[in-house]
């Protein structure tokens, strides 16, 4: 790989120095809430917790696909034993990881919607009082539903021992590039709308908001952080998409060598979109920090729907 190309890889280890174990704590301290309180047991706290663990497996998963190829030793191992799906996991597991983002999103986004826009709707009330192992099943299996077709292909190799880059016929990067636009755009439309819906009817029913309904509301901008940083994606696929209908190999190795951005933002701004936003998480936090027990009186207490909006002049 062309050394001027790998900055951005550069760039992705020294953030993940701090941030890796930054995310590792705000994930122990979101399981030891857990078990003090139901607040951290709900349907949207469970994705959550499910996206954080994403992330970390995605961050691990990339510096050892593509960072440790580099490395002398380990790329001869990766060169040796190719024919066993290295180099293929390298480069699906990009597109892979990126659906089990989309997914993740959507699902906190919809969530969103439903507590805040239709805390009354049965649908509502199904997705709340659903079981924890049912959210967890739901949130893996779908995009790996939708990875078949990327994982399936195998045929992917190294160039050559010295550059190890990734050969890959220009179908498959063509079909990849287009289809992870579309599940990009897709979960930006999705997302988008279901923040649209819920703006209005804050602005309808902007009298009965309660603190409680706040707290809802401050979860949603949580989300909403993390969504703004797909749009970055969805950019950079965009890019990628029209260089691979080109047939020009060049800017598709540039654009390849430049996924470590797009990647590390993704990955990034998750822990830190909840410490700034989640006001009672934060405290919880700087507690555990502080090798503090868990203040229980502090932790809200969620019901299985949100506090109400005021329908019709009253308080429902």
């Amino acid at each position: 790989m062309d050394n001027q190309l790998l900055w951005p890889l550069h760039g992705f280890y020294c953030v993940s120095i701090f941030t890796i174990p930054l995310y590792l704590m705000v994930l122990v301290c979101l399981l030891k809430l857990r078990c003090y309180s139901k607040t951290y047991v709900t349907t949207f706290y469970t994705i959550l917790l499910q996206h954080c663990i994403a992330d970390i497996i995605i961050m691990v998963n990339y510096i050892a696909t593509w960072g440790l190829r580099t490395v002398p030793g380990i790329k001869d191992y990766y060169f040796k034993y190719q024919t066993f799906y290295i180099p293929a996991w390298t480069y699906n597991s990009v597109y892979y990881t990126l659906y089990i983002r989309c997914t993740g999103i959507v699902f906190l986004s919809i969530n969103r919607f439903l507590v805040i826009s239709a805390p009354y709707n049965r649908l509502t009330a199904i997705v709340q009082e659903c079981s924890t192992w049912k959210i967890i099943a739901v949130y893996w299996i779908v995009p790996t539903l939708i990875s078949i077709v990327v994982l399936k292909d195998a045929e992917i190799k190294y160039d050559s021992l010295d550059i190890m880059e990734l050969v890959v016929s220009r179908g498959i990067i063509t079909r990849n590039t287009l289809m992870a636009l579309i599940t990009v755009a897709i979960t930006c439309l999705i997302c988008v709308a279901s923040y649209v819906i819920m703006w209005i009817t804050l602005r309808k029913h902007s009298a009965g908001i309660t603190k409680s309904v706040q707290r809802e509301l401050l979860l949603a901008v949580q989300v909403f952080s993390l969504l703004c940083a797909f749009f970055i994606m969805f950019l950079y696929y965009l890019l990628q998409n029209y260089f691979s209908q080109t047939q020009n190999a060049g800017p598709v190795y540039t654009m390849r060598a430049l996924y470590p951005i797009a990647n590390g933002t993704l990955s990034y701004i998750n822990p830190f979109c909840i410490l700034l936003l989640n006001r009672d998480f934060s405290r919880q936090f700087m507690r555990t920090l502080k090798c503090a027990g868990v203040r229980v009186s502090e932790v809200k207490v969620s019901t299985a729907t949100p506090l109400p909006i005021v329908v019709r002049g009253s308080i429902q």
